[in-house]
C-alpha cells in the first residue's frame, strides 16, 4: 500500500458528511486518517446524514464534537466561521448532487454549506451519484462550477447500486483514490523524506469502503 504522505500546516482536517449512503463509512476515515497521519479531525453532518450515520461514534472515534446539522444557539461562536479557520483541509465525503447543487450556487443555508463556503483551506468535494446522475447535465454543469471557483472535484468510480446490487457508476471513491487526488492537485505539501504512514502496519487494509464501493 502506497499512501501518500502529506504534510498539514496544523494538522487539522475537516470532513463534512451529506445524506448519500456511503457517509456510513465516515467512521472509519476518522479512524484510518488519525491513526495513520496523526491529523486532528473534525466532522460536520447535514440533516441527512445524521440519518445515515453516529454522530456518537464519530464524536468518539475523533475525540471532538460533531458540528451540524444545526448551528447551536447560545453557543457563544460562531460556528461555521471557526470550523472554516480551523481547517488546514477539508473534504466533503459524500457529496450528495443537492449539496453540489448548492455549493455551485453560493447557496449556505446550512452549517455545512456555509463552512465549505466560508474556509480559506483547499476543499474536495468527493461525490455519490447514482449513474443516471452522473449523465445528467445539470450534474455536470454543476461539478464545472465548482472546479471553476477553485474547488477540487475527485472523480467518482465504478461501485455496487444499493438500488440495483448491480455494478453502476457514480461510487463514491475510495480512501486512497482520495487521498491521491489530494497530493496530485498541489494544494497540500507532500514531504517525500517522511516516513510512509502505512509503514508501521504493512497488513493495514482500508477500513473505509465497502469490497467495490457504493453507488446510491
Amino acid at each position: 500500500m502506497n499512501t501518500p504522505r502529506l504534510s498539514l500546516p496544523r494538522g487539522n482536517v475537516l470532513l463534512v458528511g451529506t445524506g448519500a449512503l456511503p457517509v456510513a463509512l465516515l467512521p472509519g476515515w476518522v479512524l484510518y486518517l488519525r491513526e495513520l497521519y496523526g491529523w486532528n479531525v473534525r466532522v460536520c453532518l447535514t440533516h441527512a446524514a445524521t440519518r445515515l450515520v453516529s454522530a456518537d461514534a464519530l464524536a468518539a472515534l475523533s475525540t471532538n464534537p460533531v458540528l451540524g446539522p444545526d448551528w447551536r444557539p447560545g453557543g457563544g461562536s460562531v460556528e461555521h466561521r471557526e470550523a472554516a479557520e480551523w481547517a488546514d483541509l477539508a473534504m466533503v465525503v459524500p457529496a450528495t448532487g443537492a449539496f453540489v447543487a448548492k455549493c455551485a450556487h453560493g447557496i449556505t443555508d446550512s452549517l455545512a454549506l456555509a463552512t465549505v463556503s466560508f474556509t480559506e483551506a483547499p476543499v474536495f468535494v468527493v461525490p455519490s451519484l447514482g449513474g443516471p446522475r452522473m449523465g445528467s447535465q445539470a450534474v455536470r454543469r454543476n461539478l464545472g462550477l465548482l472546479a471553476e471557483d477553485g474547488f477540487h472535484v475527485v472523480a467518482t468510480e465504478k461501485g455496487v447500486s444499493a438500488h440495483t446490487g448491480k455494478g453502476d457508476d457514480g461510487a463514491m471513491p475510495s480512501i486512497f483514490s482520495v487521498l491521491k487526488a489530494v497530493a496530485s492537485s498541489g494544494a497540500v505539501a507532500t514531504d517525500p523524506s517522511a516516513t510512509d504512514p502505512t509503514a508501521a502496519d504493512p497488513t493495514a487494509t482500508d477500513p473505509t469502503a465497502a469490497p467495490t464501493g457504493s453507488a446510491a
